[in-house]
């Protein structure tokens, strides 16, 4: 009863805060002439009510699949910079944002089923998949499992690619601090504060934190620990034919030039992110906003009309 209980209050607040969020960018979106992006919910085959953005409209779509633990509200600039051209799609993933909590698995092939079943449920056509974070490593090894035979590029937002030197490890108390009751809501709050340089709007801040902390712990560091090697995400990048855009923080300069250096020009383009922190389509949205916006009309214009 009480993990019940649990799940009505956070899927009320989340579903609260969306909407203070969502007037308030009805407002500032409608003032530049833009389209806010709308709720959709679909059910997986397991019985689940997962929850996605939409915004724009026709046959290409950009896919956006977010970070661990964070909402398809994340990126809302990019539903209304870049829904003008494509249709463009945010998805919350199992526990996060507003789709349902779920108290079971989490693992790898359950999430990239989600996935698949969206791109059903949406009835998306050509698309080009975008994930930020875990959401790289989510979407390269969808890609990889279920071969998508519509994708048409990759967009890969600050994660590891298993390119270059291994990044130097550190201890993590991650887990303890999860499974703290009293550490765990400051732990999530300096993660979700300490990802945007840029201060986020209170609702929109809101709307982050209520999904971090909506997670389960157990879901939560099962997402973290992926199963395979860092050369598993190598590898399937360099089997891909299909152009990749790879835009990161300097902490990853060095993969970004080993993956321009084997894919050349025509198959990687990538682009580092100076003066921005994790979630960098937040913090630099108007420039990583165009740089989509010129791959994904590169990438769609290679298409037979």
């Amino acid at each position: 009863m009480r993990d019940f209980r649990h799940h009505i209050t956070r899927t009320a607040l989340s579903v609260a805060l969306r909407r203070l969020w969502v007037f308030i960018s009805l407002g500032v979106f409608s003032a530049m002439g833009l389209a806010a992006s709308m709720d959709r919910y679909f059910q997986t085959s397991d019985g689940l009510r997962l929850h996605y953005l939409e915004a724009g409209s026709g046959e290409r779509t950009l896919l956006f699949v977010p970070g661990w633990l964070m909402p398809a509200a994340v990126f809302e600039a990019q539903m209304a910079g870049l829904s003008g051209e494509f249709r463009v799609i945010a998805f919350d993933p199992r526990s996060q944002g507003l789709s349902q909590v779920y108290q079971g698995s989490h693992r790898p092939e359950i999430r990239l089923r989600d996935m698949d079943e969206l791109l059903v449920a949406a009835g998306v056509g050509d698309f080009i998949l975008a994930g930020w974070s875990l959401g790289v490593l989510e979407a390269l090894d969808f890609i990889e499992q279920f071969r998508p035979a519509r994708l048409r590029g990759l967009i890969l937002i600050d994660n590891s690619i298993g390119e270059g030197n291994p990044p130097p490890s550190r201890p993590s108390r991650r887990q303890d601090h999860l499974t703290d009751p009293l550490r765990r809501v400051p732990y999530l709050t300096g993660f979700c504060d300490s990802i945007f340089h840029q201060p986020l709007p209170p609702a929109l801040r809101q709307v982050v934190l209520a999904s971090a902390l909506g997670v389960p712990p157990k879901a939560a560091m099962e997402l973290i620990a992926q199963p395979y090697p860092r050369t598993y995400w190598r590898d399937i990048v360099s089997r891909q034919v299909v152009p990749v855009l790879y835009a990161v923080t300097p902490r990853l300069r060095e993969q970004a030039a080993a993956l321009s250096r084997k894919r050349g020009p025509d198959l990687a383009e990538i682009k580092v992110f100076e003066n921005a922190g994790h979630a960098l389509f937040f913090d630099a949205a108007d420039d990583f906003n165009t740089l989509v916006r010129d791959f994904s009309l590169r990438v769609f214009s290679k298409l037979a009309p």
